[in-house]
């Protein structure tokens, strides 16, 4: 049986890679020893929304910089102006402008805004409480040396007054 390729086209707002930022890249299957490829059924596109300064011309050429562009926009006015010059990106802005008014897709979005703003803070206040744990574990340690040394003093001291008191 042939089947068609399944392609997934990423946008994301981080770099996935820090130490190799690209605008756009393609990744497919391949084996780790030798890097042939298992299939070129499954592929997975990224576009890196923070990197658009790094397309090149085939990027300009089969207009992904356009859609980069469309996800970014920030106002309708930008969409707007963006739908006059490309057909597909028109109906994508369509798309966008007729799910924000979906009063559920809405909820849905302030829902996800306030689980993100949830899992921002809870990182936050676990590094904040991972330091405090790190912290008073130095103090726990450093009372327990010197709670050490002083049992050694003490036991030289008790020793001392027991060959004085024979």
């Amino acid at each position: 049986m042939d089947a068609p390729p399944a392609i997934h086209i990423g946008f994301i707002d981080f770099t996935l890679f820090e130490d190799s930022p690209e605008f756009y890249a393609t990744y497919k299957l391949s084996n780790v020893k030798n890097h042939k490829i298992y299939t070129d059924k499954l592929q997975l596109s990224v576009v890196e929304l923070r990197h658009t300064e790094l397309a090149t011309s085939e990027d300009r050429h089969y207009h992904i910089d356009q859609w980069a562009r469309l996800f970014k926009a920030r106002t309708w006015e930008e969409l707007k102006a963006m739908a006059m010059t490309n057909q597909y990106i028109e109906a994508a802005a369509n798309t966008i402008y007729e799910l924000s008014s979906d009063e559920s897709v809405q909820e849905q979005c302030r829902r996800r805004e306030e689980f993100e703003h949830y899992q921002r803070l809870r990182e936050q206040k676990i590094t904040v409480l991972s330091r405090t744990v790190a912290e008073k574990e130095a103090v726990i340690a450093d009372i327990k040396a010197e709670n050490a040394q002083l049992k050694e003093l003490l036991a030289d001291a008790l020793e001392k007054l027991h060959k004085n008191q024979s």
